[in-house]
């Protein structure tokens, strides 16, 4: 089943009000903004992948990819700001509530919002389910995974500090981490970024079964624990 594309369905209905708002390049490590000068505003994704975080925890509270929209519940004043940190380079449309409330029927907003609605609980699931279950190997391949599942991204550039807030770990676990999907060829690591080497390789890593292979680590241990 598709996935609504809310960024590209937004943008139509703008453009038949007769406003075409610029799109802007993004990459990775940015963060989104929710406020401007005072005003809330709405990030259109149009390319790339980014991690939800709450205003005040760097955790991520799941992943969007084209077409999914941010900060579109807060602006419209039924949900917290919510930013969000780019891991891959993309493409979006920033605007301000204002101007989509002004330009766009509430039937449609309303559409719009229960549609964002449930994608962010899905998303938010997935989150949970992660952080709650497996070693960090595995829930580090299954978030490389999922980062190319949304955009086709086969290079993640970011620092190990940045995935340990995503995951909620110390950062000598992700370090640990890549290690271990390194010695299995599912990645390659060079500075600030990870190459998918293997996608069948990190597969079977984020189903468990680079554990009973991996050398024991106290280190990965007490991220576990962290985790």
């Amino acid at each position: 089943m598709l996935r609504p594309n809310l960024a590209r369905a937004l943008l139509s209905q703008l453009a038949i009000q007769g406003m075409e708002p610029g799109e802007d390049p993004v990459f990775p490590g940015a963060r989104s903004q929710s406020l401007q000068a005072g005003r809330s505003l709405v990030t259109l994704v149009l390319e790339g992948v980014a991690a939800r975080q709450g205003a005040r925890d760097p955790v991520c509270l799941g992943l969007v990819g084209p077409g999914d929209l941010l900060n579109f519940d807060a602006a419209l004043g039924t949900g917290p700001d919510e930013s969000a940190l780019w891991l891959t380079r993309g493409r979006q449309v920033v605007i301000s509530a204002d101007s989509l409330i002004e330009a766009i029927d509430r039937d449609t907003l309303i559409e719009t919002a229960l549609a964002d609605m449930r994608r962010r609980m899905e998303t938010a699931r997935a989150e949970v389910t992660r952080h709650a279950h497996g070693r960090v190997t595995e829930r580090l391949a299954g978030l490389l995974l999922d980062i190319h599942a949304l955009g086709g991204a086969t290079e993640v550039t970011l620092r190990q500090s940045d995935l340990a807030d995503l995951l909620a770990v110390r950062r000598a676990g992700i370090s640990t981490a890549a290690g271990e999907l390194r010695a299995t060829g599912a990645i390659r690591v060079r500075r600030a970024a990870i190459l998918l080497a293997d996608m069948a390789a990190l597969q079977r890593a984020a189903a468990g079964s680079v554990g009973e292979q991996a050398p024991h680590s106290t280190v990965t241990d007490l991220a576990r624990l962290r985790g």
